[in-house]
């Protein structure tokens, strides 16, 4: 770390774990001289050390490039790295609904709840249903029910006067749903983020019901209610689901165990910016008033990031990277309905003294998927699955939308020289096609120059 850094630990309550590394936060801020303060929150894995080699990249990507930022020249920093317990998903691997869902296997699914299913009892239920989940629709029932079991409470309906709320909270299929249904629904070869047809060319949902397809082609419903291919096999039923292969039944699985995971996570990173996030920000503010204050959260961590800056007094600038919350989250009247995002006070408060970006790319298939089981679920009939047209879309995949502090028209993700001008209480939505390959690959020469180029808006 080629800055002054400390770092501070966040229990999965929202707590801080140890005061003692808050204090060393807050006697870092007021060190003489210091001008900027950088809080760091990651997302998206559940290994500290790669936490600690994300925030080593891209701080050495951004002093890198402090001799191309003029105005960062009389600029002071130090930072500090906000760690909390959150879980990996899906990204590049093959979950089903990518095009490689029919490829997945019931070993892959099994390491796969080791790793995301925190509660060793839960895990091993889940575990030993997987043999079972193409031939059982018991077995299917159990795997769901122990899936919904780490589902986080139901929001509250917002009362009179409540403008901001959840963009997005879990389709109620998801949380009520007859388990067969939701298993047809939650995935198939034809889930591809960004992709509004299939190869075949079969629309990827129907309002009237589940999407039920093969590759090859469109399904067809026959008098009975079962649903078959145009070669006339059986798929699925509403009385209960036939399967291809286990490979089929897997595949949906490890979506629905990916869409949960996902809804874990949120509920989680909302608990930790809003409890220690929060905390630490104001200690910080109270330590250092002359600093000036940057967030920068990735994925999860983004919306940890969000969260508390929607609560504080005054942050200069706000850099989220792939972030894992709604297209919505920032939003005016978003609905239809007069509700508003639930970040949206950060941009109406004054709270913002800087820019606000936000990098977002068609790569980013850990969002996409994740809000394309999601759309399913809620039996969303927008032409593209997880896109700008779908209710259900993520920030790191679209970028901010309904929001009118947005510059028109859309930047990109510059190299390293390329012109910012960035001006206070605006959003960027910066498309990283070119830079960002992944939904982890945030910590290039490139995101390290605009977040210096934020960091040093007048």
């Amino acid at each position: 770390m080629r800055f002054p850094y400390v770092e501070v630990e966040m229990e999965s309550t929202g707590t801080i774990h140890d005061d003692g590394q808050r204090r060393a936060a807050l006697e870092l801020a007021a060190r003489p001289g210091t001008t900027d303060l950088l809080v760091l929150c990651h997302g998206w894995n559940n290994d500290i050390p790669q936490a600690r080699r994300l925030y080593a990249q891209l701080t050495d990507h951004l002093a890198a490039a402090w001799p191309a930022v003029p105005a960062a020249a009389s600029r002071s920093l130090a930072v500090i790295g906000v760690l909390w317990p959150s879980i990996r998903w899906a990204d590049d691997d093959p979950v089903a609904g990518g095009g490689a869902g029919f490829g997945g296997t019931a070993a892959t699914l099994i390491e796969e709840i080791g790793t995301r299913v925190e509660d060793p009892g839960r895990a091993a239920r889940l575990i030993r249903l997987v043999p079972e989940l193409a031939d059982s629709a018991r077995a299917r029932r159990e795997f769901l029910d122990a899936l919904r079991e780490q589902l986080p409470p139901p929001p509250a309906e917002p009362g009179p006067g409540v403008l901001s709320v959840d963009e997005d909270p879990p389709p109620a299929a998801l949380r009520h749903g007859d388990p067969d249904r939701v298993f047809a629904e939650a995935g198939g070869p034809d889930l591809d983020p960004g992709l509004s047809e299939r190869p075949g060319g079969a629309a990827v949902s129907d309002p009237g019901g589940p999407t039920l397809a093969d590759p090859a082609g469109p399904t067809i419903a026959d008098p009975s209610g079962t649903t078959v291919d145009p070669a006339g096999t059986t798929v699925t039923a509403p009385g209960g689901a036939a399967w291809l292969d286990l490979d089929g039944a897997v595949g949906r699985a490890r979506d629905l165990l990916n869409v949960t995971s996902y809804y874990t996570m949120k509920d989680r990173a909302g608990k930790v910016g809003s409890g220690g996030v929060a905390t630490l920000l104001a200690g910080l503010a109270g330590a250092a008033p002359g600093a000036r204050l940057h967030l920068v959260g990735h994925s999860f961590g983004a919306r940890a990031l969000a969260t508390a800056g929607a609560k504080h007094l005054a942050v200069h600038s706000v850099t989220l990277l792939q972030a894992a919350f709604s297209h919505h989250g920032f939003a005016v009247d978003f609905d239809g309905r007069g509700h508003h995002g639930l970040f949206r006070p950060l941009l109406t408060s004054g709270r913002l003294t800087g820019p606000l970006l936000i990098t977002h790319t068609v790569n980013d298939r850990a969002v996409g998927l994740a809000y394309a089981v999601a759309s399913r679920l809620a039996r969303q009939a927008g032409a593209g699955v997880g896109d700008a047209t779908d209710p259900y879309g993520g920030l790191g995949r679209n970028g901010a939308l309904k929001t009118p502090e947005v510059v028109q028209p859309a930047g990109e993700l510059r190299e390293v020289g390329g012109e910012y001008t960035f001006r206070a209480g605006r959003v960027y939505n910066l498309r990283a096609d070119a830079f960002i390959r992944s939904h982890g690959d945030v910590s290039g020469p490139q995101v390290g120059y605009a977040l210096l180029n934020a960091i040093g808006t007048v």
